[in-house]
């Protein structure tokens, strides 16, 4: 009599718990606990998978490279070949400017013939200096990929042994720039990394 009065009252004086009443039935009450049941252990399991499956991890791909002594003779050999071809194009520009000077020096003697000569000897050479110059940097940036190929994929397999032996989801190269944060739950694998590419 007393639960009865109690929920009449509270039907009576106030509207909203009047509305919960009305509609929070028995079966209204296990479909609402089903639904939140079901959404926590939805919400639960995501956050679960998550956690169990996100693990992120970086590496300075390029302080590593710059560790390695195979890049210093890459370097060098670069360096050297790159020598070569700066003086192959030094003797280009010193014939050209020879025949420029006797062409000056000769100019208001010329015929009409010989002044077109001389003229299309200095472009043929200007066009081959600069298709020396074009083909010099192609070969030079190709023999650079060729020299560092090695290296880089050595330290590639080294990050994929790290990342497969550790469980990593990602790993970030923050030598590139293109990584502007780095929580502190990414781990640096740079130093295991290392550890592989150079015992």
């Amino acid at each position: 009599m007393f639960i009865a009065l109690g929920q009449n009252k509270f039907k009576q004086g106030n509207p909203i718990i009047r509305y919960l009443v009305k509609i929070l039935k028995p079966d209204s009450m296990k479909n609402l606990f089903h639904g939140l049941f079901f959404t926590g252990f939805l919400c639960l399991s995501m956050t679960s998978f998550t956690q169990t499956q996100l693990k992120i991890g970086h590496v300075n791909f390029e302080e590593i490279m710059l560790a390695l002594p195979e890049r210093d003779s890459a370097q060098a050999i670069l360096e050297k070949e790159s020598k070569e071809f700066r003086g192959a194009y030094e003797e280009l520009t010193v014939a050209y400017n020879q025949l420029y000077e006797e062409y000056q020096k000769g100019l208001s003697s010329y015929t009409a013939i010989v002044k077109k000569t001389k003229e299309d000897e200095l472009i043929d050479k200007q066009k081959r200096m600069a298709e020396f110059e074009q083909n010099a940097s192609l070969t030079l940036q190709n023999r650079n990929a060729e020299l560092l190929k090695p290296i880089i994929d050595k330290i590639n397999k080294a990050i994929d042994k790290v990342a497969t032996e550790n469980g990593f989801t990602y790993i970030l190269d923050v030598s590139k720039g293109s990584v502007v944060f780095t929580a502190k739950e990414s781990q640096n694998i740079s130093s295991m990394v290392l550890k592989i590419v150079k015992p």
